[in-house]
């Protein structure tokens, strides 16, 4: 064996030991792809679990049978109110009078009640 036939024999081997090294850090690269795809496939399948890991609370919407829509209703199913008897309404006018009797009660820029404090 020649001199020439001994380095292109070293030439190979450290080819070769490159491209096994190669070869275990692709491996490696695409062992961790594959990981990470699994863990976004049981994501995709499962949306409730992802939205938890990134801080998101769950909320149930109520069904349209518990939803009051005022537009949709008919009388008999009129939605009653705790706050409003329904049968006291005011005027137009009367709201008026009693909103401009209330502005009339605030008190004056020159009370002392009316000044601000830092």
């Amino acid at each position: 064996m020649t001199d020439e036939d001994l380095s292109i024999g070293e030439s190979t081997a450290e080819l070769l030991k490159e491209m096994v090294e190669e070869i275990r850090t692709l491996r490696q690269r695409v062992e961790s792809l594959e990981s990470q795809n699994t863990s976004l496939v049981k994501a995709v399948d499962d949306p409730e679990t992802m939205m938890k890991k990134a801080g998101w609370l769950k909320a149930e919407t109520p069904q349209p049978e518990e939803v009051f829509d005022p537009l949709q209703r008919e009388e008999a199913d009129a939605f009653i109110s705790g706050f409003d008897s329904g049968s006291i309404s005011k005027s137009h006018d009367e709201e008026l009078r009693d909103w401009q009797d209330m502005e009339n009660a605030l008190p004056a820029s020159t009370d002392p009640s009316s000044l601000k404090y830092r």
